[in-house]
């Protein structure tokens, strides 16, 4: 399996019938995270997957393991925070309009973008109101 560890993109071309599996680095830094207050510490963290590439559908799963900060959410100073997150997603070559489920449709190009699922699983993993400690006085009485 060849992944574009800076884009997430995989090369379906890499690909066999079946189940692909894959351990990356990813340059955490060069990343288009786009996701607001929300920074990599390490330069890089590490992705694995298992692409499952059938007749219909295919489906990524994984994890993805890093540091990340947010602001304190009292004082706005940088805390880290570790993300150890699945990952789940799948492609479909044609969408069913009338199917429930929420399939995203692969590409002609060849090329599977899985920065999306990437992403999200960076989301589900930010910490509500995380510290940078527990007597933080906040923002005013610094």
């Amino acid at each position: 399996m060849i992944l574009d560890t800076e884009n997430l993109v995989i090369d379906l071309k890499s690909l066999s019938r079946g189940m692909n599996r894959g351990v990356f680095i990813i340059p955490f830094k060069k990343v288009k995270w786009n996701i607001e207050d929300v920074e990599p510490i390490d330069s890089q963290g590490t992705l694995e997957l298992a692409v499952d590439y059938g007749d219909d559908v295919i489906l990524c799963t994984g994890s993805l393991d890093g540091h990340f900060q947010i602001p304190c959410a009292r004082c706005l100073e940088p805390v880290g925070f570790s993300i150890s997150e699945e990952i789940c997603r799948e492609y479909t070559w044609s969408p069913d309009p009338a199917s429930d489920e929420q399939r995203e449709v692969i590409p002609q190009s060849g090329k599977l973008d899985i920065l999306e699922a990437v992403r999200e699983a960076v989301l589900l993993s930010i910490p509500g109101k995380l510290l940078c400690s527990p007597d933080c006085t906040g923002i005013c009485y610094n």
